[in-house]
């Protein structure tokens, strides 16, 4: 679903109105109009360029001429608080997770055996403060971090998956892969649909070089799909988990 409709470019504060339709960003290289745009919670982007610069906005481009209607959309979606749309594949949506998926997030954990080789999530206030953080933070800085899975067809949330940067990364441009899906889906193929799409987009959105993932020993599905995926066994971490890596750059 696409939520922006026009990008207007103002340029000075006399020009600025606040009667826009939703569904508008607005783009300016004036300090001005981004301190009002904020004050009244309008989404804005700047743009800088030789005569300006140093303008403080979340979010500033330098060459707007060189941005994608996609973008734009990315950016507003920021501005207005609504979860990315990452990607998708035969039977899935990839997005980011909202604060409204919380419920589904923790119905999803409920899920017997799901938890059994993984972390739980914290007790529902604490893993609000941290889902909140994790939006602002983690996507704002690395434009990427765990997402949330969708069956297409059904929109009922079937799983979590994405890359992180963690202290198991020990190279530049690298991230860890982490999955997991509900176990009504297990043994159909999911988890290794999700993460060969993920596994493109950290190579091809995110100029990712390389990939490490972990997981429980004893957990003999996650070890076969992390090979079926090109991973290498390549050690154990300090926890006692096995340590897999794959080249992806």
């Amino acid at each position: 679903m696409k939520y922006l409709h026009d990008v207007v470019k103002v340029t000075d504060i006399e020009s600025l109105h606040f009667d826009y339709p939703e569904g508008t960003l607005v783009l300016t290289d004036n300090q001005a109009v981004i301190d009002a745009c904020i004050e009244k919670k309008q989404p804005v982007v700047a743009f800088e360029h030789d005569g300006v610069t140093m303008l403080k906005c979340d979010h500033i481009l330098i060459d707007p001429d060189e941005v994608d209607d996609q973008d734009y959309e990315d950016i507003y979606r920021r501005c207005v608080g609504l979860p990315l749309f990452i990607s998708e594949t035969d039977r899935t949506i990839i997005r980011e997770f909202s604060m409204d998926d919380l419920d589904s997030l923790f119905e999803l954990y409920d899920n017997p055996g799901i938890v059994e080789y993984m972390e739980p999530l914290f007790e529902y206030e604490e893993e609000r403060q941290y889902e909140e953080n994790y939006i602002q933070y983690i996507y704002k800085l690395y434009g990427f971090g765990m997402w949330l899975i969708f069956d297409k067809a059904t929109g009922k949330l079937v799983g979590r998956a994405g890359i992180e940067v963690r202290e198991s990364c020990d190279r530049e441009n690298q991230a860890e892969l982490g999955f997991c899906i509900s176990p009504d889906r297990w043994k159909q193929g999911l988890a290794f649909e999700v993460c060969s799409e993920i596994i493109r987009l950290a190579r091809d959105r995110f100029s990712l070089t390389s990939l490490v993932a972990r997981c429980d020993p004893d957990n003999v599905a996650s070890r076969g799909l992390l090979k079926k995926l090109g991973f290498s066994h390549i050690g154990f971490e300090l926890d006692g988990d096995c340590r897999y890596f794959r080249e992806i750059g």
